[in-house]
């Protein structure tokens, strides 16, 4: 994975999203799903390049490793996928997307091959970013984010599936990897949780119907 010809800049926000080559699945189980997670925050530092660490299955005992310095990314939503995944980050430093997704890419990727042995890209090629403009809001896009499961009729319940609607509804149990400020700068927006909630499932079926999936009320449990 690597940047796209787009630039990226210091305090703006990006939608960040890729799915596996051929689209095929790259969270096989709840181990790999786990180890992508601890990657987003273990990976978000400047003190060192550790694309080469902690990536090998033997090593890895499912708890992320979380340097105290200052993080090249704010993460603002998060969904992950069967086969693919959604990030909404902020850039905090010079290059900061570029050299996270770039260890995201390749940790996850050498974790994965080590794994099933095998060679070769598992994401399809550069990674995708939108950088959000007037056209769409921050709690527009967050919310587009960590619904996006929805958008495919896919349970979470049922599936690898995890994504950041629970750290803003406060009821994840775990870590959260959210940056609290960015939070609550979507929920100011909205206004309480309650609000968010209708909020997200009025837009999200919105969302969904210019996919050509139909949702109601009763397809969400929040």
């Amino acid at each position: 994975m690597s940047s796209r010809k787009i630039p990226f800049e210091n305090e703006e926000y990006y939608h960040v999203f890729n799915r596996g080559v051929d689209k095929r699945i790259v969270f096989t189980d709840k181990q790999e799903l786990d180890f992508f997670f601890s990657r987003l925050s273990a990976l978000n530092n400047t003190v060192a390049d550790m694309t080469g660490r902690n990536h090998r299955r033997s090593n890895y005992t499912g708890k992320a490793r979380v340097e105290e310095s200052e993080g090249l990314v704010s993460v603002v939503a998060y969904c992950l996928l069967p086969n693919h995944f959604h990030l909404l980050l902020k850039q905090n430093v010079d290059q900061g997307i570029s050299k996270f997704m770039q260890r995201l890419g390749t940790s996850y990727t050498v974790f994965f091959n080590q794994k099933h042995q095998r060679n070769g890209s598992l994401f399809q090629g550069k990674f995708k970013a939108k950088h959000l403009t007037g056209e769409y809001g921050l709690s527009t896009v967050a919310t587009y984010v960590n619904l996006n499961y929805q958008h495919h009729k896919i349970n979470p319940k049922e599936n690898l599936v995890k994504s950041s609607i629970f750290e803003y509804l406060q009821t994840e149990q775990g870590k959260f990897i959210c940056d609290e400020t960015e939070v609550k700068n979507v929920m100011s927006e909205i206004g309480t949780i309650k609000a968010y909630k209708k909020y997200a499932k009025n837009l999200s079926i919105v969302f969904a119907r210019n996919k050509g999936i139909e949702l109601s009320d009763k397809d969400f449990e929040m």
